[in-house]
């Protein structure tokens, strides 16, 4: 349900004495990434200068040329207590850098976080029996640009009838259908309102219809069939980032790949290690091709190797087989043939595991096989001192603890200068995304050195987990050099939506994840970015501890 709280004159004014920038400054030819205070600025919104974008709840600003953004969280907090702010604030006084300040006439609090070598700012307000909190974050590509902006900025932020929509359902008291019925009818509600475009592919009375056809269906069915009806509905949205999330009872002790000539086991819990490298042909008594098509319309996606990525993970999850009328409880027997053609069933229950748990062949592959290599780090590389060949893998778009990406940056390109490199291989083809001008720098003190920037010499990796952020990253490297791209098409479309948030449906304990902007980066509506060189991964060269995506590589002269 909507919270909607009215006033006469509702005027808030916050000052704001810092605004995190990740600004490429450049002067004398010195190029850096770094954090820039500003005094006190404030932001009238809404603005005639940028565009809206999002709910009053979670603003993104920005430009036409996408130089220049502005992130704004906002929400009320209501007092459980008179002396609500005072406590919280007092436990929270040893973990925060906090100020008491006077905003707009009214208590306040500065909060400085520190997260991950970055800085947000936060504020909460107490306006009568209201606390609103806000958080601020700046962006901008060049210094100079950012100054201008900031100068066109004028001096208030205002909310006038302020407006908030929830993003977690009220929890209901009754049985469990009455759960399903509140959550169901909270998504419907706010999934439309918070979603940047919802029915930008399924119209809207069609999937209106599909969500009263479940909620009329909640008592006929179980809870696994209702989480196979809810992640329908969300696949039909046709966004990957659109999807339904709950916790697993457990899981299939196996972990599955997809490879050219099917689905493999590459994984698995010690006791069922025989299996390794068996080949998946059915469950119970469907065959592969029949679980796929039951498949294919629950998976939010929107090309065919991310379907694939996903169904290979999935195949493991209870509730998406008994939901699906493919199992009948806990237990799934799994027909499998080995490389000899030999047929084989295992009975297995499903059960609480961690992946430390499995038996992690890829450890021992991964001297071999480069990409398997240091899974736990965001970034790192390793020279190849007989081939000349430099391989920088970059896994996930975030700043890594303990060594900030522009020190990692600085330190591969002092050892790119005082060595001999004759290939650059930057591989993407496991990152999922986060925050794409982290690797930023890297593009800046690529084009210093023009002798790498040549198709022969500078290859990136991309593949079916090439998502979201790591997409951008990819049409950067497209437009901004000279690079060969090899591997498979990527698993996110070059254009997309995305910039996730969630929904938290608080009586069914799941989650929602949805789009909050689309994210053009090519002037072609293309389904994947697709490389110059196609290299499928197939089970012979796995199983033999074969990259033949780097052999490919290395046989390019």
């Amino acid at each position: 349900m909507k919270i909607i709280k009215k006033a006469s004159v509702l005027l808030i004014l916050v000052l704001i004495s810092f605004l995190f920038v990740h600004c490429a400054k450049k002067d004398d030819g010195i190029s850096d990434f770094t954090t820039h205070s500003n005094a006190y600025y404030t932001i009238q919104y809404p603005s005639n200068w940028l565009e809206p974008e999002g709910d009053d709840a979670y603003l993104s600003l920005s430009n036409e040329d996408n130089q220049f953004s502005l992130h704004v969280t906002t929400r009320r907090i209501y007092p459980y207590t008179d002396n609500y702010l005072e406590e919280n604030i007092k436990k929270s006084q040893k973990d925060f850098d906090i100020e008491e300040c006077i905003i707009g006439g009214n208590r306040g609090y500065k909060i400085k976080l520190e997260v991950n070598d970055e800085i947000n700012t936060a504020y909460i307000v107490q306006e009568k029996d209201l606390f609103l909190e806000m958080n601020f974050v700046c962006q901008a590509d060049n210094y100079d640009y950012y100054k201008s902006l900031i100068n066109q900025i004028t001096k208030t932020f205002e909310f006038n009838d302020f407006e908030i929509a929830e993003y977690s359902s009220k929890y209901v008291s009754g049985d469990r259908d009455t759960k399903w019925l509140a959550d169901i009818e909270f998504l419907s509600e706010q999934l439309p309102k918070k979603h940047k475009n919802l029915f930008f592919k399924v119209e809207k009375e069609d999937f209106l219809s599909n969500v009263r056809s479940i909620k009329e269906k909640i008592p006929s069915l179980t809870d696994d069939e209702m989480i196979v009806e809810v992640s329908k509905l969300l696949a039909s949205v046709g966004d990957a980032h659109t999807s339904f999330l709950f916790d697993t009872k457990g899981k299939y002790p196996f972990v599955y790949y997809y490879f050219n000539d099917g689905i493999y086991i590459i994984d698995s819990l010690p006791e069922y290690s025989e299996f390794i490298g068996y080949k998946l042909i059915g469950v119970n008594e469907k065959s592969i091709e029949e679980i796929r098509k039951l498949f294919l319309p629950i998976i939010s996606h929107e090309n065919e190797v991310w379907f694939k990525h996903k169904f290979a993970r999935y195949l493991v999850f209870p509730e998406f087989l008994n939901g699906l009328n493919i199992t009948d409880s806990e237990t799934a027997k799994f027909i499998l043939i080995d490389k000899n053609g030999n047929k084989k069933s295992v009975e297995v229950k499903a059960t609480p595991f961690k992946n430390s748990d499995l038996v992690n062949r890829n450890i021992d592959k991964s001297e071999r096989m480069l990409y398997l290599k240091n899974s736990d780090k965001n970034y790192w590389y390793e020279f190849l001192e007989d081939d000349k060949l430099l391989y920088f893998q970059y896994n996930v778009c975030y700043n890594m603890k303990g060594k900030s990406f522009l020190d990692f940056n600085k330190e591969l390109f002092e050892f790119i200068d005082n060595n001999t490199i004759n290939k650059l291989v930057i591989d993407l083809r496991n990152n999922v995304g986060g925050s794409t001008p982290v690797l930023d720098p890297f593009f800046v003190e690529l084009k210093k050195r023009e002798s790498l920037d040549h198709p022969h010499k500078l290859f990136v990796i991309v593949g079916r987990r090439t998502f979201s952020s790591a997409i951008a990253n990819t049409l950067n490297f497209e437009n901004e050099t000279n690079a060969t791209f090899i591997g498979e098409p990527t698993g996110a479309k070059p254009n997309h939506y995305g910039e996730v948030q969630f929904l938290e449906l608080s009586n069914t304990n799941t989650k929602v994840s949805y789009s909050t902007k689309y994210i053009k980066i090519s002037n072609e509506d293309l389904d994947s970015f697709v490389p110059d060189i196609i290299v499928e991964p197939n089970p012979d060269d796995y199983f033999n501890n074969i990259d033949s995506v780097m052999q490919r590589i290395l046989e390019v002269n």
